[in-house]
């Protein structure tokens, strides 16, 4: 398929932008979720340079950097100029995998960029849009996955960049708080690795540093003192895990 503009080759397949996903929303602690669809769409990008003049004090200034406007919304996207300054790209005009795709039609024309961009770039760095210049305006065609993904019970968006695999607003997915069991569980299996014994042991001394004073404060507030405090906050539970896990950790290497 012919493009009017070229397109950067895709270098993150279905496949492995599944398991990115996978592993992102795991590190969130969502462990039963769903991808109800993937899509992976071809979206129309300006790039372009910019430079800011300004005299201050009878002395001149001068900045000059890149960007990246969305051809669809008008948005300052600065995520892709350093994505494509980090990882080695192609240029290419003709798609040629066979995954199936969706080409998003351009909004924004050429003709409007530069005005458009002196607006908003003057916005974010608070001059005035007079003294920038934008020059070098190019369409490229970025192709992004997006996932629509249950999680609890919400439907949420997730856009994806397919030629590093990171996610650009995964921020929209909350972490899921885990019940006090649900930490026993993993912690028991974390517990099932030798290496990880030292950093247990470590993090439950640090935790008892400051359990003294945190009880101490919550048996003197009438809350019910340090059982109440570890019975029914969820500090005080995670404590008590992190403590159980060094005397086991103690307990094993006692049989070594």
């Amino acid at each position: 398929m012919l493009l009017d503009a070229p397109a950067l080759r895709l270098q993150v397949d279905t496949n492995t932008a599944l398991g990115i996903l996978e592993g992102i929303l795991k590190e969130r602690h969502w462990k039963q979720f769903n991808v109800s669809s993937a899509t992976l769409v071809y979206t129309p990008f300006w790039f372009f340079n910019f430079d800011v003049y300004e005299e201050a004090e009878g002395r001149a200034q001068t900045y000059s950097s890149q960007m990246c406007m969305n051809g669809l919304t008008g948005a300052l996207e600065p995520v892709f100029i350093e994505i494509m300054k980090e990882i080695p790209t192609v240029e290419e005009k003709e798609i040629t995998h066979s995954i199936q795709n969706e080409i998003k039609r351009l909004v924004i024309q050429k003709d409007e960029v530069k005005s458009l961009a002196q607006i908003k770039i003057a916005g974010q760095m608070g001059v005035q849009k007079d003294i920038i210049t934008v020059s070098g305006v190019r369409l490229v065609y970025m192709p992004l996955w997006v996932f629509w993904v249950e999680v609890g019970r919400r439907t949420k968006r997730i856009d994806m960049d397919a030629i590093s695999g990171s996610p650009l607003n995964i921020q929209d997915v909350p972490t899921r708080e885990r019940g006090t069991m649900e930490v026993t569980m993993d912690m028991l299996e974390d517990l099932k690795r030798p290496e990880n014994w030292v950093d247990y042991s470590k993090r439950a001394f640090d935790w008892s540093l400051g359990i003294a004073g945190l009880a101490g404060r919550a048996a003197g507030s009438g809350g019910g003192g340090v059982i109440n405090w570890v019975m029914t906050t969820t500090m005080g539970k995670y404590a008590a895990l992190l403590v159980f896990a060094a005397i086991l950790v103690i307990y094993i290497l006692s049989f070594k």
